[in-house]
């Protein structure tokens, strides 16, 4: 060999030199795969707000829809707690409820089914002993006071649902039923709303590195 040939780098040596890599620092491939947490969980968090809120004003809605037929026509019973019954379908029982017709003479156009005897004629202001609609085990499960809803279903004057006092207001009338489908339309949009801004604010975080 010549020293001309000797001083002269081997080109595969060369490109070996040219082509090493920068060690690694510590951590650094950990930082570049790290899952990005908050992004997600506001944006999970949005999803889940809005869909507890869709889910209300569909039960809302439902239930607008299961009261439109008692609309104008129907009564509310303040009840006192009574007495336990065995429920006439499940292994639990229902409350017993004792209060007193309205005033209204068309509440004695038909007999009137307590739930706990046959149809009877009865007077307007007549004080009644009736079948709750809810169940459950023990006394506590049921309100001390509750209010009826009064109808008139398949030619007799029922009850057709009880709850706490106060939660059929002055009765069932047309203006409660479109409440009632507002605040179910309220809550669907609120939902959508929700969960839209919880997914574009996750997606800032995304792009802001977060």
């Amino acid at each position: 060999m010549t020293e001309e040939t000797t001083g002269r780098r081997d080109p595969f040596f060369a490109f070996d030199d040219e082509t090493d890599e920068r060690p690694e620092e510590p951590g650094e491939g950990r930082r570049g795969r790290t899952v990005a947490w908050k992004p997600i969980g506001v944006g999970l968090l949005g999803l889940l707000l809005g869909l507890v809120l869709a889910v209300s004003g569909a039960l809302t809605w439902d239930d607008s829809r299961r009261i439109a037929g008692y609309a104008d026509r129907s009564w509310v019973v303040g009840g006192q707690y009574q007495d336990l019954t065995n429920d006439l379908r499940t292994k639990d029982y229902n409350p017993v409820y004792r209060g007193v017709l309205p005033a209204d003479p068309a509440v004695a156009e038909q007999p009137f089914d307590s739930g706990l005897a046959d149809p009877r004629p009865v007077e307007p202001g007549e004080e009644i002993v009736f079948r709750g609609t809810q169940t459950g085990s023990r006394e506590d499960d049921f309100h001390a006071e509750a209010d009826a809803l009064l109808a008139v279903e398949d030619g007799t004057l029922q009850v057709v649902a009880t709850d706490e006092a106060g939660a059929y207001g002055e009765g069932i009338t047309a203006g409660t039923v479109a409440w009632e489908r507002t605040k179910a339309a309220l809550l669907v949009l609120g939902g959508l709303a929700v969960a839209g801004a919880g997914l574009w604010w996750a997606r800032r975080l995304w792009l802001r590195g977060a």
